[in-house]
């Protein structure tokens, strides 16, 4: 099973991605975000395995260095092929680049087979609002998330380590609410 490094969201932000979520699923257009048990997140990183228990202390500490952080989200966008994605997309920030960078930078050397979308260079940062679209299914989610209002301001309250596609939460750590950005 692969694991990702995510970071989640203010309870707003968390509750307004949610929402789209069900209203994909009760429109019966796509439910695999909520089938799968996944909280509203952004991705640092996908890999194949990690070392145990070495990197889930290095996330504690690379967390525990940092304060909760703005991100917005200012645009839909799709990933047509070979997932099918429809998403928010975060504006690209140099706070966001810089984390990103050290995240890819530190954790590289505990990561086995690291997803190349996540690597500095190639990766779009962006919140998943539905996985799994054939091409035709993908026009109808577009326009179902089109009706919401952006720019979507979050904070990023935590970041944590998950094992996927069937999601489980192996730990999530918070940051600093005081020294926030």
């Amino acid at each position: 099973m692969p694991f990702a490094v995510e970071m989640f969201f203010d309870e707003n932000a968390d509750k307004l991605v949610r929402q789209v979520w069900d209203d994909l699923a009760r429109a019966k257009v796509n439910a695999f975000m909520i089938d799968g048990g996944y909280r509203p997140h952004v991705t640092l990183g996908v890999f194949e395995g990690y070392t145990s228990p070495e990197f889930e202390s290095e996330l504690r500490l690379f967390t525990e260095k940092r304060g909760v952080f703005s991100i917005k989200f200012d645009y839909l966008g799709v990933f047509p092929r070979p997932e099918g994605v429809v998403y928010f997309g975060a504006v690209v920030t140099g706070q966001l680049l810089s984390i990103h960078g050290e995240f890819a930078r530190h954790f590289a050397p505990l990561m086995m087979g690291i997803r190349p979308y996540y690597l500095p260079g190639s990766w779009v940062p962006h919140c998943t609002l539905a996985y799994g679209l054939s091409m035709a299914a993908i026009p109808s989610v577009v326009e179902q998330c089109s009706r919401v209002t952006l720019p979507l301001a979050a904070q990023v309250r935590q970041i944590g380590l998950v094992e996927i596609p069937k999601y489980r939460e192996i730990l999530a750590c918070g940051l600093d609410p005081r020294d926030s950005s």
